[in-house]
């Protein structure tokens, strides 16, 4: 494990300074339209033309559009919630940007898919080799093209069949495209820089997320209506309002110039990294994470582990955090066995330190791990307030979907998986 961080000082830049850009009212764009290409590192190019940060905001694969990375990577958004990440010298093709039936090919190389929100109903496939494979439940999925053409569970479960030939896959598993159709235990172990590469993705994308709520949170607050500024939303079936429902999607940030994912609840990445709603945004465990950029080059030095400070006294990104799956803090896994245990690492830390607390201080609840603060009352629809001074402090409301509020609709549950 290398305990550093691989930062461009563009990216670091606009998410330090995004709180203090002045955005302009933005519409709305309703689309049910997977398939934007959120983040291209390197050299990359779709239906042959070559794709960079410029014009992301256009920039979209169709059916039957075909993206290739050289020397470089590149992040793609599916349905809401479901990121597929492509590493060098690769090859994907878009077969059916639906938003109950998305299907993708990877045809050469490796791919990354991260899937926070599993929809059920839906349909999430990808072909690669002679093989397909169905997503059945949130998790990270690896595909290998090259060489024994192989998709691996990291985590979660998934379905795979090759010609007759079907099994099905849970965590830590494996199955070889062939005849055969072979399972094995995946090889924890194995380093692979896109593994890498993409939990790091899945921490600037929570970031972002969690800035573009608070903002989206704090202009309702503060008289805004019928909509966020400075954001076009880019959603499936129905509106984004500040009403206690949310119509979860894409939307569009300026200020980022990128797309962020504007969930309706809070969600977790595999890797720990957690996605929070606007109405949800004032109760999450966060951290601040260190970034050091020497001379905007993109290089960095070396950062410390997480030490016990008061969060505005650290120079870097707030990101909301799993209180039950804390994500490795501050360091390079590029294995699932080097995750484990920088994760691992991270919770006692934090820990050590006094336990999760919201931006305002609060503590966070956290389950059994025993970051501090103090278990829900009562989950049930209707029930009391926390004890403790729990994950969510509001007076009236229960914790994970209790009570009348404050955060959701009245006895409306939180609570997602």
């Amino acid at each position: 494990m290398n305990r550093s961080w691989f930062v461009s000082g563009k990216v670091v830049g606009g998410l330090l300074a995004a709180a203090l850009c002045a955005l302009p009212q933005g519409g709305y764009t309703i689309s049910a339209k997977p398939g934007a290409v959120n983040y291209v590192e390197g050299n990359a190019s779709l239906d042959g033309q070559s794709i960079g940060s410029a014009s992301l905001k256009s920039t979209f694969m169709n059916a039957g559009s075909l993206l290739e990375t050289q020397d470089g990577k590149v992040e793609v958004l599916l349905t809401p919630g479901v990121f597929l990440r492509v590493g060098d010298h690769s090859r994907i093709r878009m077969l059916k940007p639906s938003l109950i039936d998305t299907q993708v090919a990877v045809e050469e190389g490796e791919s990354m898919l991260e899937v926070d929100q599993y929809v059920r109903d839906s349909h999430l496939t990808v072909s690669m080799r002679g093989g397909l494979t169905s997503i059945e439940k949130n998790g990270l999925y690896r595909f290998m093209a090259d060489g024994q053409p192989s998709v691996a569970v990291i985590d979660g479960k998934a379905e795979v069949s090759f010609g007759e030939r079907h099994t099905s896959l849970g965590k830590g598993r494996e199955a070889l495209l062939s005849d055969a159709l072979k399972t094995q235990e995946f090889d924890k172990n194995r380093d692979d820089e896109l593994y890498a590469w993409s939990n790091i993705r899945a921490q600037y994308d929570a970031s972002l997320t969690y800035q573009a709520a608070r903002t989206a949170a704090n202009s309702y607050g503060s008289g805004s209506s019928g909509g966020y500024a400075g954001y076009d939303s880019y959603f499936g079936p129905g509106a984004f309002g500040y009403n206690g429902f949310y119509g979860p999607g894409w939307c569009w940030s300026n200020g980022f110039n990128s797309w962020l994912w504007m969930p309706g609840g809070q969600f977790y990445s595999p890797f720990g990294w957690g996605f929070y709603g606007p109405g949800y945004v004032g109760y999450a465990p966060v951290v601040v994470v260190p970034v050091v950029v020497a001379g905007g080059t993109g290089t960095s030095k070396p950062v410390l582990p997480i030490r016990p400070r008061p969060l505005t006294s650290v120079a870097g990104i707030t990101v909301p955090v799993n209180p039950k799956h804390v994500p490795a803090i501050g360091v390079y896994a590029a294995s699932p066995a080097s995750f484990a245990a920088a994760s691992a690492q991270s919770a006692r830390a934090i820990s050590a330190s006094g336990g999760l607390r919201t931006y305002a201080g609060a503590p966070a609840w956290s389950g059994s791990r025993g970051f501090g603060g103090g278990a829900p009352a009562s989950r049930a629809s209707g029930g009391g307030g926390s004890t403790g001074g729990g994950f969510h402090p509001s007076s009236s409301g229960g914790s994970f979907g209790g009570g009348g509020g404050g955060h959701a609709a009245a006895g409306g549950g939180a609570k997602s998986k």
